[in-house]
């Protein structure tokens, strides 16, 4: 009775071993395949085509209606980084983006940028006042991204890119 009951035990701690072992290679190959993926190439211009975003004035701005494009020139890619330069177009002078009395920059804000290992979602952030860009790629020339920033100047928002160039 003893022999049956170890010979079982041992069967079942064979058949356990080798299911953990299966398990574990599958797991790790999914892993391996996420991270040898292609990474898309991003070089170009994007542009703010459709969104919303809402300031610390609790103004919105529904984009591209009311108070501003964006657009976003996307160089340098190294891999998965990459750098890249945001100008605002104000639309109007009464942009609720304007920090305090000072206009918005007339100048390309520098940026940087990583690919994630998927090769479908996107960070970038700004180098200055720290807005964050969440993205995720949805076609070889769209992408859809949400945007905040903390502070005095906070602001939240959803926008989609379109690469035109």
């Amino acid at each position: 009775m003893i022999a049956k009951k170890f010979t079982l035990l041992l069967t079942l701690c064979f058949i356990s071993l080798t299911f953990s072992q299966c398990f574990e290679k599958n797991q790790h190959e999914e892993e391996s395949q996420n991270t040898t993926g292609t990474t898309p190439n991003l070089e170009g211009i994007w542009v703010n085509t459709h969104g919303q975003v809402i300031y610390w004035n609790k103004k919105i701005s529904n984009i591209p209606e009311d108070y501003e494009t964006a657009q976003f020139d996307i160089k340098g890619q190294n891999g998965g980084v990459f750098e890249a330069y945001l100008t605002i177009i104000p639309k109007s002078s009464e942009h609720p983006g304007r920090h305090g009395s000072d206009p918005l920059p007339q100048t390309a804000l520098p940026m940087l940028g990583v690919i994630d290992w998927d090769g479908k979602s996107v960070m970038m952030t700004d180098i200055g006042d720290g807005t964050i860009y969440k993205c995720r790629i949805t076609g070889e020339n769209a992408m859809e991204c949400m945007l905040w920033e903390s502070g005095d100047n906070a602001i939240a928002g959803r926008i989609l890119l379109e690469r035109k160039q």
